[in-house]
């Protein structure tokens, strides 16, 4: 039976939620969606994360991901989620976003000392230690947009790994290869 690699703290596999603060639909069009892809594109190039699996929604993401050695899970999320926020709100100032700016100025008003908060503090990171729990994981991450209703059928929604797993056209965003889990 193939069973996962062994795994703990820089080389663990987790499934990571980064959600938008209150829920807001922070991520209205492409160029917002771009944002997150570029930024997911960089980590995998330049911060020690393999990504097996992802879904960008209007509010969320979910990740599938292992931190190489030499890297932390909390210190590469932490730089992701500033560097995103930094650059999505631009994007809502730039489209003149007032209600979801005062939205998000309320929130970091109330938690923090800055003038906006976009993401929730936690990312929710459950590690993976088996292959079942790891091929749920990707299940769940891949199908997300049609569990929350956002599309009928999966392939008609370009931002998820679904399209480097099961399809043959070009996807968005290069993926790890699993392999190297088993």
């Amino acid at each position: 039976m193939v069973t996962l690699k062994e795994t703990q703290e820089a080389g663990s596999l987790f499934f990571l939620t980064i959600k938008s603060i209150n829920g807001l639909p922070i991520l209205a069009s492409e160029k917002y969606y771009k944002t997150i892809l570029d930024s997911l594109d960089y980590c995998r190039k330049n911060k020690g994360w393999k990504i097996y699996a992802y879904t960008i929604l209007i509010n969320h993401l979910h990740l599938v991901l292992k931190i190489m050695e030499g890297n932390s899970l909390s210190g590469t999320v932490k730089e992701f989620k500033s560097f995103t926020a930094h650059e999505i709100l631009k994007l809502l100032k730039e489209d003149k976003r007032y209600n979801v700016l005062d939205e998000l100025r309320m929130a970091a008003y109330k938690t923090e000392d800055r003038d906006y908060k976009i993401w929730r503090k936690s990312c929710w990171p459950e590690t993976i230690s088996s292959e079942k729990f790891l091929r749920q994981k990707i299940k769940y991450t891949d199908l997300n947009a049609m569990k929350h209703g956002v599309v009928e059928d999966i392939e008609n929604y370009p931002y998820t790994s679904y399209h480097n797993h099961y399809c043959e056209h070009e996807f968005i965003l290069k993926i790890d290869d699993m392999g190297e889990l088993f």
